[in-house]
């Protein structure tokens, strides 16, 4: 049976509104609620934005039952050990019902720069380095969540359990990274390589020290009537690719 999440973006809803329709999807019976990692509502053609770890921990404390995650923190957005003791604190105050959705961001030449030249983040031209930034994110997560972790990260959060980590997926080399590292992946259902993405992730997996251990494929599409409908063409099509899950995104720019 596929999953069906959900996304309203902070772009384009004050908090009130948000918070009301997350608590509907709770009551509705989505798995989960998402939170987009943007400085600037700009970005997603609105006029506002919340930042993702203060909204997700807000969300948190509003519901009781439904997940909530992010789609995607930009690992360029903050140092790495701010994410990850975000992350962990995430799952503290959400009582083990976050997701952490890790992104490695674009590049400088991209249109998404655009929040970052404007408070002075610097963006690397660089795909190697823009991925190794996030490897670093998962490096720490690995080292920091650690039951019997080295004691100079006594004092850190350590979420117990550790939140699954998703991995927002646009090439092969990440969606190897995702099946290598990762818990799950997420791709736009429309790419013309995600069966291919998927395909990479798979083989990464079956060839990892966590061969045994699940990864959830997800896929995000807009939000409409045809991709609620269990019938539709969305769903045939995750279905198809054997897939687990949609993320359907309400009001979206990508």
């Amino acid at each position: 049976m596929i999953s069906v999440d959900v996304l309203f973006s902070a772009a384009t809803h004050p908090w009130p509104e948000l918070r009301d329709k997350v608590l509907r999807a709770e009551g509705d019976g989505f798995n989960r609620a998402w939170v987009f990692d943007h400085l600037s509502g700009a970005m997603l053609s609105g006029t506002r934005m919340l930042e993702c770890f203060t909204l997700a921990g807000a969300l948190s404390a509003v519901t009781s039952t439904i997940g909530i995650g992010t789609l995607v923190v930009n690992a360029a957005n903050r140092p790495a050990g701010v994410t990850v003791a975000a992350a962990a604190s995430l799952q503290e105050l959400s009582g083990g019902r976050f997701v952490f959705g890790l992104g490695a961001g674009a590049s400088p030449a991209s249109p998404w720069s655009r929040e970052h030249d404007l408070v002075g983040i610097p963006l690397s031209a660089s795909v190697r380095t823009r991925h190794q930034h996030l490897i670093d994110v998962l490096d720490l997560c690995d080292a920091q969540w650690r039951p019997d972790r080295d004691p100079k990260w006594a004092g850190f959060p350590l979420p117990s359990p550790p939140p699954p980590v998703l991995l927002g997926v646009n090439s092969t080399a990440l969606a190897r990274v995702a099946g290598r590292r990762c818990d799950a992946l997420n791709v736009h259902l429309d790419n013309p390589r995600i069966d291919e993405f998927f395909d990479a992730a798979r083989a990464a997996r079956a060839e990892s020290p966590r061969a045994d251990t699940r990864l959830v494929l997800n896929a995000w599409t807009p939000l409409s009537q045809a991709a609620l409908d269990p019938d539709g063409p969305a769903h045939r099509r995750i279905a198809a690719l054997g897939g687990d899950g949609l993320i359907l995104v309400a009001d979206s720019s990508r």
